[in-house]
């Protein structure tokens, strides 16, 4: 029996990103020549805001928040740092340039212990789940965090297999066929139990050091001592010889 045709609809999250960009310019013409009301940093920050949307409920756990660093996904719920304009356009910019090609749909897992595992891939077709992805240079394998990402979607969709596809800043593109991995998702489904332990008990999960960490919101959390972050950094900081002087005293 053939499946009804399902008519393509914008997805939701870029009608809201596009409302938002729409009510921020308006209100930016609107201020002329008085005090402004409204700014494109203002903009920034709400679509930032609508392309990452903070979740709750402790028993939910994303996909994102499971590939990555268990860390960070844990300070971005319990200790939330500010992004700088700098960070929060970086996503903004990925995301739009891709956004043409996905036809987003959510999804689902049972992960044990009453935790469930939700994700939003980017595009689901009769037989294959697929990703997009911007990189400053093409990689000649996948991305761990991608790997993981795609292979939970294909268990959540049941797929076969999935496709990640890699696109540098000059448009060329390197295409991974991915298969399904049961093994990957025991681990991934652990990984996620694990973090909805630690944030029902407020403990922060071990550091998991990876180049990532250095442009990491929550960077100075996990490398500096709170109560004294002269003793982490230091040439960094250019204060090298102020505290060297000060340990010899």
């Amino acid at each position: 029996m053939t499946e009804p045709q399902v008519r393509y609809k914008k997805p939701r999250i870029v009608e809201k990103v596009q409302d938002k960009l729409k009510e921020g310019i308006e209100n930016y013409r609107a201020a002329g020549d008085a005090a402004p009301k409204f700014d494109v940093y203002d903009v920034i920050e709400e679509v930032f805001a609508v392309l990452s949307p903070q979740v709750a409920d402790e028993s939910k756990i994303t996909v994102d928040e499971v590939s990555g660093c268990l860390r960070n996904s844990y300070l971005d719920r319990k200790d939330p740092s500010e992004r700088n304009h700098t960070q929060m356009m970086s996503k903004i910019m990925q995301k739009s340039a891709l956004s043409i090609m996905e036809k987003p749909m959510e999804g689902k897992l049972d992960a044990g212990s009453n935790v469930t595992l939700v994700g939003l891939a980017d595009r689901v077709e009769d037989d294959v789940v697929m990703m997009f992805r911007a990189v400053e240079e093409l990689p000649e394998m996948p991305h761990a965090e991608h790997f993981i990402q795609l292979n939970s979607y294909l268990h959540m969709f049941d797929k076969p297999e999935g496709v990640i596809v890699y696109f540098d800043r000059e448009g060329n593109e390197m295409e991974f066929q991915v298969p399904k991995s049961e093994k990957l998702l025991n681990e991934t489904k652990r990984r996620a139990r694990i973090l909805n332990t630690l944030l029902k008990n407020n403990i922060a999960p071990a550091i998991e050091p990876s180049e990532r960490c250095l442009s990491c919101a929550h960077n100075e959390k996990c490398y500096y001592a709170s109560e004294d972050k002269l003793k982490w950094g230091i040439q960094a900081r250019g204060k090298w010889r102020e505290f060297k002087t000060k340990t010899i005293l």
